[in-house]
């Protein structure tokens, strides 16, 4: 049947939002490259500028050399701990799995400040151990510490790649060459790395773009020692006088090139990966979880050191350097004090900053979700080419970086009333958190059959009935999921918001990103120490939710499912409920001009 014209309006309007959301910020990047100045005109100096002149040479070998090492880095470190989990199962798997991902919520930002907490020269927490017991110190403000630190919080990117392709790897392939002489090693790098290959490579790309679009770790640590970056090069032209946007802009077409040629590698990746599909069933290739042997013992110690250094230490680091006053190397418990915290608190800045980061982070989420969802459901149940142009233009800002998301905003929106507000601020978090939820959602939506939809469609529920009767209930978990996602993201971005905001629109990272640029480390830890107690909360919230819906659940199972049913009782329940039937038939009989009775019993009587 075709389409009228008010069941595409919605549709429409939907792509219209979608369109303003995540395609206009990045038209305007390109148009902010030839613009001369603020009241118009066209020039293509600052494109020669950038392109044919060597000016920006350095900064972006820096860039790639520091993102491929960084790429290398984390890859090498989620392959290790997804090796270990998959092959040696090491006990208390599934808390070992959140301990891994915990970086992931934490940001990696944040991570950088408890490790500079740590590890600054001379004055360190961890150095000022390590020379109590003469052992040579580290510095973590050098580019060495860089690669290190955003190695280990981009890391679980890799092991959830790697993870699923591990345990799916057929073992006997390994077995065969094991019998043939082959010693692990041997095996690993003939047999298991060419089969992961596509997988490997696609954690590399993944971590190397969001390595290449990141400002605020290298701002931190080496641009003040004479290592360019382009990111931090956008952030300063934008932010700093003089200020130059179209520069700015031309800059940005440097990191969007990159970004799509490693973008397109990762495609290629993904797309050859059925060549290395491996035949055969899959086998157990380890003890159970839980089963204590040497590979398992020394493989959970591994992932608690990796836990130790991503998590534990970082955090533990900056709620220490929250809780004093000063540090001068030594400190004892009566040292300890809630006074700093307080004093940060009372500032109206960390406040305003902190309730706009509560304000932007609810609000974000709750449009996210409805507009994921209703793009995910365009193109999962409603394919047409409105909704597949919807689903493209919604997924562009995957392969934008952060900061040119930002900076296509400014050019939108510098002349309109919303500029310097705290709507541009959702408005960037809206676009560069969209295409993860909607294919959060498209994969919920994949997993739920047609026939439910299709059987209460045929009794008279109209769409937005099935919504909320069938399609909500059933993606309770996805949801779940996408509010987890979107929240923590959104209350943890800041390479975007950072070109964006003003003191009356700062949120919470820009001003703890602030306080570290401007060496106030005390502030600086005591407000992401509180970032890390909300989130944290949030965290525990949303894990007693899904754990009493799970029991909810399993109660309503059990409710439902007879201990013991005997085949009469369970013939006589069957012939009631078919029996009770009638009606729902005859009202689809209705709709399809069938008779009830052939509906029943079929065309030649016979029961179906």
């Amino acid at each position: 049947m075709k389409e009228t014209l008010p069941g595409r309006l919605p549709r429409a309007i939907l792509l219209v939002l979608v369109f303003v959301l995540a395609g206009l910020p990045v038209l305007f990047v390109l148009l902010g490259s030839v613009r001369q100045g603020i009241k118009g005109g066209f020039t293509s100096l600052h494109l020669q500028k950038v392109f044919l002149s060597a000016a920006y040479l350095h900064p972006l070998l820096s860039t790639i050399e520091l993102a491929v090492l960084v790429g290398l880095g984390g890859c090498l470190l989620g392959t290790v701990m997804a090796w270990l989990m998959s092959r040696h199962r090491p006990p208390g798997g599934r808390l070992l799995e959140v301990g891994i991902m915990s970086p992931v919520f934490i940001s990696p930002f944040i991570g950088a400040i408890g490790w500079i907490t740590l590890g600054q020269p001379n004055t360190g927490m961890l150095n000022v151990i390590l020379a109590r017991f003469g052992l040579p110190q580290i510095n973590i403000v050098s580019y060495a510490g860089t690669v290190f630190i955003m190695a280990i919080f981009f890391a679980p990117y890799a092991y959830t790649l790697l993870r699923h392709s591990m345990d799916r790897l057929n073992p006997e392939m390994e077995e065969a060459a094991a019998i043939c002489g082959a010693n692990r090693v041997r095996a690993v790098f003939a047999i298991v790395i060419p089969l992961l290959w596509p997988s490997l490579l696609s954690a590399v790309i993944i971590i190397f773009v969001l390595s290449a679009e990141m400002f605020s770790i290298p701002g931190l640590l080496l641009v003040p020692h004479g290592y360019d970056n382009l990111s931090y090069a956008i952030y300063d032209k934008t932010t700093h006088w003089p200020i130059d946007q179209a520069e700015a802009s031309a800059i940005g077409l440097i990191l969007l090139l990159l970004t799509a040629i490693g973008m397109t590698i990762y495609a290629y990746s993904v797309r050859v990966q059925e060549r290395f599909i491996t035949i055969g069933p899959k086998s157990p290739r380890a003890p159970a979880s839980g089963a204590l042997t040497g590979a398992s013992i020394a493989s959970l110690v591994l992932i608690l050191c990796y836990i130790l250094f991503s998590c534990i230490l970082p955090v533990a680091a900056i709620a220490l350097r929250a809780m004093l006053p000063f540090f001068t190397g030594s400190f004892s418990l009566s040292d300890l004090t809630l006074a700093n915290i307080q004093n940060t608190l009372s500032d109206d800045l960390a406040l305003t900053s902190l309730w706009n980061s509560l304000i932007v982070t609810a609000v974000a989420t709750v449009l996210l979700l409805a507009i994921a969802f209703f793009v995910a459901l365009g193109r999962v149940r409603r394919p047409g080419p409105i909704a597949t142009l919807t689903w493209i233009i919604a997924s562009i800002p995957i392969a934008i970086p952060d900061v040119l998301i930002g900076l296509g905003l400014i050019g939108l929106y510098i002349r309109t009333p919303i500029y310097a507000t705290l709507y541009i601020i959702i408005l960037v978090m809206l676009a560069r958190f969209l295409p993860v939820l909607v294919r959060l959602f498209e994969t919920g939506l994949i997993q739920i059959g047609r026939e439910i939809e299709e059987a209460a469609a045929i009794c008279g529920a109209t769409e937005a009935r099935i919504t909320l009767a069938i399609r909500l209930p059933l993606l309770a978990g996805t949801i779940r999921s996408a509010i987890t996602i979107a929240g923590t993201q959104v209350f943890n971005e800041l390479t975007a918001s950072a070109l964006l905001f003003t003191s009356a629109s700062s949120v919470l990272p820009v001003v703890i990103f602030n306080y570290m640029f401007d060496g106030d480390y005390a502030r600086a830890a005591a407000l992401a120490l509180v970032q890390i107690v909300i989130l944290f909360a949030g965290l525990l919230v949303m894990g007693m939710v899904a754990f009493l819906a799970g029991i909810g659940s399993r109660r309503r199972r059990a409710s439902s499912t007879p201990a013991k049913m005997d085949e009469p009782a369970s013939i006589g329940r069957a012939t009631a409920s078919f029996r009770h039937s009638g009606p729902v038939l005859a009202r689809a009989s209705d709709e399809m001009n069938v008779n009830p009775e052939e509906m029943r019993y079929g065309a030649r009587g016979k029961p179906i």
